[in-house]
């Protein structure tokens, strides 16, 4: 589906600005943007548009050219950056206008002549001096197209976008963002426990980096796909490390980049390492889950791991988990091993229920010949003589389902019982497995229970 749409590849060494240009393009604050060399790690991709047509825009982790050996991180980087330049319709090759040019920029320079890729050289940096000769220096890389430009600031961007539309101008495109009408799905957990393992599995290819090294994903990683069973974003997140161990930096932007993940988010996939037992920054992760109301599906990995003939078991590390996470009770739980290819038949299975679940709408009919009664024989086994009834329950709105229960004269201090109530008959009568529900107690006057909706 991808290829449906121009690539456009930012490439560039380390700290020249391309996450903030590629942030620029977007339109939003997608990569990560720090003073700190190598922040951006796998590669970002957004569907932008520009000249009226939409595009594939990747931003790639800052290149070296020469790698040590025992740098496995920056080689992942290398290959993964040639394969889609390789594959690009369009080069922008970043370099910092400010700086004389670097060894790894030169021969960058010499490689993507050498490979006869459509590039543009987009010399950033120059704030107040884009309409000012280009520096001789940058003009002997041998790049025929040069715009000069400010990301940070703006400055020629503009300009950058008309050259862009230009050399784009015989490819075909669509006008709509693909990610648009998906099923947005975030894999969130903390540092380590498979998250990326756990996406590249679903995708079907190594879209993410995958290392032993805690914090190897930093940004929030995007791919849209068709299954059998829909259309999906899904959003490899950064492990939400422990406050105390994050300094205001890429640790800092990383965690904010994870929640607004989540509040994009309709469905969450919280992955944990079981063998660790069910930890804060779980639990804290969890709680993020709960607050926005999204629905959730715990993913316990590593049961690859488990040591045969041992009363460990994987419906016993299930059972804590749920114990443990009480208060995401309305969560699936699952086990298995996110390097197992048959595990993405179960997960898409799983997470297309919950979606068709979110969206479910209840009969009014159930509603109040059957839940009403169910909710009003519960209230009077537990409060002693006279009680307002619930009157009417009525369903609001679905995504996440949302219900109002009418009742006369309520205390505020029962309020929270009542709904409750309601909700644990409502998850006993309808399969509500994954998905939070709102439920709203209204106030009605007496005797006017006739004109409920």
């Amino acid at each position: 589906m991808t290829g449906d749409y121009p690539l456009v590849v930012i490439v560039g060494r380390t700290n020249v600005g391309k996450s903030t240009l590629f942030n620029r393009l977007s339109g939003e604050r997608v990569a990560i943007v720090d003073s700190t060399p190598g922040v951006t790690r796998d590669f970002l991709e957004n569907f932008v548009t520009v000249g009226g047509k939409t595009i594939r825009l990747v931003d790639t982790g800052g290149l070296e050219i020469f790698v040590a050996p025992d740098n496995e991180i920056q080689r992942e980087i290398e290959t993964r950056s040639w394969t889609l330049l390789e594959q690009a319709h369009l080069v922008l090759f970043v370099v910092d206008g400010r700086s004389p040019l670097t060894q790894i920029e030169w021969e960058l320079g010499a490689k993507l002549r050498r490979a006869n890729l459509s590039t543009l050289l987009v010399v950033n940096k120059r704030e107040g001096m884009t309409g000012e000769l280009l520096p001789e220096e940058f003009l002997r890389l041998g790049i025929e197209k040069v715009v000069q430009i400010s990301a940070q600031h703006g400055d020629g961007i503009a300009a950058l976008k008309r050259v862009i539309a230009q050399e784009l101008e015989d490819r075909g495109t669509r006008n709509s963002n693909p990610a648009q009408d998906a099923i947005h799905v975030a894999i969130v957990g903390k540092p380590n426990v498979g998250k990326s393992t756990l996406y590249n599995t679903l995708l079907q290819k190594d879209r993410a980096i995958v290392s032993d090294i805690p914090g190897t994903t930093r940004d929030a990683l995007l791919s849209v796909m068709h299954t059998e069973y829909g259309k999906y974003a899904f959003l490899d997140t950064a492990g939400l490390a422990r406050r105390n161990k994050t300094e205001r930096g890429v640790g800092f932007y990383a965690r904010l980049r994870t929640k607004e993940s989540i509040d994009k988010a309709q469905i969450c996939i919280l992955v944990i390492d079981p063998f660790q037992g069910i930890t804060r920054q779980d639990q804290r992760i969890a709680q993020e889950i709960y607050e926005q109301k999204k629905c959730c599906l715990v993913f316990l990995n590593k049961m690859d791991l488990l040591p045969e003939g041992k009363r460990l078991t994987p419906e016993n590390l299930k059972k804590s988990a749920q114990l443990d996470l009480n208060f995401l009770g309305y969560a699936v739980f699952l086990t298995g091993s996110a390097r197992e290819k048959r595990v993405r038949q179960k997960l898409l299975a799983t997470i297309a229920g919950i979606y068709t679940r979110y969206h479910q709408v209840i009969h009014p009919q159930m509603l109040n010949g059957k839940i009403r009664p169910r909710v009003n024989t519960q209230l009077q086994k537990v409060f002693s003589g006279t009680i307002p009834l619930i009157h009417h329950i009525t369903q609001k709105g679905v995504a996440p389902p949302a219900f109002i229960a009418y009742t006369t004269c309520i205390e505020t201090r029962r309020k929270t019982y009542y709904a409750r109530v309601l909700e644990k008959v409502l998850r006993e009568e309808m399969d509500w497995e994954g998905v939070p529900i709102e439920i709203q107690i209204g106030r009605i006057k007496p005797g006017s229970a006739q004109n409920l909706p």
